[in-house]
């Protein structure tokens, strides 16, 4: 006989009210698009490797130990077009055990955001700088219907149609030291506003074809907090420079709610979870830029995302914790390559730039294979393992990124454009700079 599970959901929810840990199991939390690239076209059409660089007013967020580098007054400001593509289980049929989603289809949602995604000033004096800026870490919206069931050979899961906004925004402040012409150290302090809103609603149809609710699962937050950053950047020589960079972020709350519905719309059962954790993840970084001749550059860089402390104590919001336990993001390493060409004797140098960067897997996986063998005492956490392994079987896997860019300097003022292609999200950006 099939069960329509909670995941699905059809297990009782009691009505109860909690302090909980990491995210939930809903599935509009499986693809969170982060971006830790560092802001500006000039480095988003180098692939993001800037760390080693970091000589403009963008360093206030890549790497403040870069601020010294800079001899005048700076303002920059950057405006972004991010296409996103979202997959989501779409229907479908899987076997329980041994388990095999195979037979599982995928629906994806494309969509846009258009933003001004960094602003800063720098004030630069004798051996140290100041720097004030604001940044948007991320900026993301997507809505999306799956109208078939996922059916297992035992397990029935629910149509669902969700929909989620997610906005983080960093206000810092960062100062740059020059401890001697070689070694430069810095340091940063923000604020960061958060904004989540989500909601997934599960429904079943009648006789007659007409749909009637099940469900549904509401996640809601508006939150802030102080994060930090560290920077250093040495000069080894005159052609290469070495950064380090470690980014802290805060930990935000917000809360949920799960419901169970009667075919009228009416609340049968519901369960309340106060102070839901939503942790950034944290990184690590450290950049090598070699100069070859006064117009080319290389830049590399390697950046430690811990994306694990996203679903640390990950809550569940159907009452099977034990196996929402297995559902997590493993921490991944992104490793950018970019290159810039100026031709310096031109009237208003120009540059060309491009680059490409391998983008760690960071949306949410079912870890192993679900429980076998079940009996009537772990029945329900061999369907929890099942349901949930099928419901976060089409995330999206590590991809690699490919850029390109140009600009231009004139007297005081620079101009960049670049693009940043990959399968799942496409970014345009456009930023400039002015010194006075």
């Amino acid at each position: 006989m099939r069960k329509p599970l909670t995941a699905a959901i059809g297990l009782v929810l009691a009505a109860l009210s909690c302090d909980v840990l990491a995210i939930t199991d809903t599935e509009t939390n499986a693809s969170i698009p982060f971006s830790f690239t560092s802001p500006g076209a000039r480095s988003l059409g180098m692939a993001g490797a800037f760390v080693g660089l970091a000589d403009d007013a963008t360093a206030a967020y890549t790497n403040p130990a870069g601020l010294t580098q800079l001899r005048q007054t700076e303002i920059s400001l950057e405006g972004r077009h991010t296409q996103f593509d979202t997959p989501f289980v779409d229907g479908g049929t899987f076997t329980e055990a041994p388990f095999n989603d195979a037979g599982i289809g995928t629906g994806h949602d494309s969509s846009a955001k258009t933003n001004p995604s960094f602003l800063s000033v720098v004030f630069p004096f004798e051996r140290w700088a100041l720097a004030l800026y604001r940044h948007e870490l991320a900026r993301y919206h997507t809505e999306f219907t799956n109208p078939n069931a996922l059916e297992g050979d035992t397990i029935f899961l629910f149509p669902f149609s969700a929909k989620a906004d997610l906005k983080i925004v960093n206000y810092g402040v960062s100062a740059g030291f020059k401890v001697n012409d070689a070694l430069s150290l810095g340091v940063g302090l923000s604020r960061y506003d958060f904004k989540f809103d989500t909601i997934a609603a599960r429904f079943d149809y009648d006789n007659a074809g007409n749909a009637f609710p099940v469900s549904a699962q509401q996640q809601q937050g508006d939150d802030n907090g102080i994060g930090w950053n560290l920077g250093a950047r040495w000069s080894l020589s005159e052609s290469m420079s070495l950064g380090a960079i470690y980014r802290r972020a805060p930990r935000f709350d917000y809360d949920a709610a799960a419901v169970l519905l009667d075919p009228n719309g009416a609340v049968t059962a519901s369960s309340q979870f106060r102070g839901v954790r939503f942790d950034v993840p944290d990184v690590w970084g450290a950049g090598l830029t070699w100069r070859p001749s006064d117009a080319w550059l290389v830049s590399f860089d390697l950046d430690r995302v811990r994306y694990s402390q996203l679903t640390d104590g990950i809550q569940s919001l159907f009452a099977i914790q034990s196996s929402t336990d297995r559902l997590q993001i493993p921490d991944g390493t992104e490793i950018h390559l970019g290159t810039e060409y100026t031709w310096t004797d031109m009237a208003h140098p120009f540059s060309l730039r491009g680059g490409v960067w391998r983008d760690p897997r960071h949306s949410i996986e079912f870890s192993g294979t679900p429980r076998s063998g079940c009996t009537s005492a772990n029945a329900v956490d061999c369907a929890g393992d099942t349901a949930l392994a099928a419901l976060f079987s089409q995330g999206r896997g590590p991809e690699t990124h490919w850029s390109i860019g140009a600009g231009m300097a004139f007297k005081n003022f620079q101009v960049d454009l670049a693009g940043d292609f990959s399968k799942a999200v496409d970014t345009w950006s456009l930023s400039g700079v002015y010194r006075f």
